[in-house]
């Protein structure tokens, strides 16, 4: 006998407020802790106001702006050959690499976005 296990879909308004609380946590972790309460508590993507990456992967970081009308593929390695495996909505603000392989800033452990479409925010230091 096979069972099979139901897709589970989140209604849209449970969506919303999951969204919301996420942009609450990310912007108190941004004017209140700093990195030190992002390195904590690695996140996901997919609609996270702030990709917050995990602790000690990056030398130096940055605060960027997604600049893309249709939102930025979150990739597995850094070219357009690696699968997606997220993404960013257009305005999102991330933390990101610095520095850029293959035109790609790494945004956490086998994940990276095309650094063509990515706005450095000078209103905070890197990292």
């Amino acid at each position: 006998m096979t069972v099979t296990a139901a897709r589970r879909t989140m209604s849209p308004r449970r969506s919303a407020a999951r969204t919301a609380a996420v942009a609450a946590l990310s912007a108190a972790a941004l004017l209140g802790g700093g990195l030190t309460a992002q390195a904590a508590a690695p996140a996901r993507t997919t609609g996270a106001a702030v990709e917050l990456a995990p602790a000690g992967a990056l030398a130096t970081q940055c605060y960027y702006r997604v600049n893309a009308s249709g939102g930025l593929l979150i990739r597995s390695g850094p070219g357009t050959s690696y699968r997606v495996v997220g993404s960013y909505p257009n305005g999102a603000t991330i933390l990101a690499s610095a520095s850029t392989t293959n035109g790609f800033r790494n945004v956490g452990t086998n994940r990276w976005v095309s650094a063509a479409h990515t706005v450095r925010i000078t209103s905070y230091p890197c990292e």
